[in-house]
């Protein structure tokens, strides 16, 4: 049999279970199994699964060029709010600081750290929005959606973080009742500077960390 038919298989066994745990409302395992999935493809395709439940559904995009331009339009903003030219070096800089600060999340909570991985609210065909996180975790617990600021300046945290706080207890409420489990948004900002946390209204649903570096 060739690579490409085990693959075939081997997706269409998860997307089996997946369908079968979800019509049982096991969600937990749907979305482990789903997480589980992800590997088998490859970057140059595109996997969708949808599974619908008040409206909510799971998509996921493994189309390199989609995602890369994706994740330009992240770094375009997150440069814009520090007030800094879009330019290679800090496309680098902020890139850096995201990959390291998500690898130590995923050292602290176990498990595997997923990126680009697409979260769909709204119909099939008609999707309100889609959420993609700097980097999603699946643990026994909880589902981690992870969003990384650098914040360059003390006086750019505060419109930062109510701008970002905002957005995502948008996206807790969306998905939260619709997970079958417990989903916990974190908002880590990191800066050479201190930031007080204490100074920030955090809603229910996002947990706010600070990283010095």
């Amino acid at each position: 049999m060739k690579k490409s038919s085990y693959k075939l298989l081997i997706s269409f066994i998860f997307i089996i279970f997946i369908i079968a745990f979800f019509i049982k409302e096991a969600y937990f395992w749907s979305v482990f199994l789903l997480f589980g999935l992800i590997p088998i493809a490859k970057l140059d395709e595109i996997i969708n699964l949808v599974l619908k439940k008040d409206e909510f559904h799971i998509e996921f995009e493994s189309s390199k060029d989609n995602d890369i331009e994706e994740k330009v339009k992240k770094l375009d903003k997150e440069i814009q709010e520090n007030k800094q030219p879009i330019t290679r070096q800090n496309y680098i800089r902020f890139q850096n600081i995201e990959s390291k600060i998500l690898a130590d999340q995923e050292k602290k909570y176990g498990g595997e750290m997923k990126k680009l991985v697409h979260f769909i609210y709204g119909q099939p065909d008609k999707s309100q929005f889609k959420y993609t996180p700097d980097g999603s975790l699946l643990t026994n617990e909880a589902l981690y959606f992870f969003e990384i600021k650098y914040i360059l300046k003390p006086e750019f945290a505060k419109n930062i973080v109510e701008n970002t706080t905002k957005y995502l207890k948008t996206i807790y409420n969306a998905f939260e009742p619709s997970v079958g489990k417990k989903l916990i948004i974190k908002l880590i900002l990191t800066s050479g500077y201190d930031i007080d946390l204490n100074s920030f209204d955090i809603p229910k649903g996002i947990e706010i960390e600070f990283i010095k570096i």
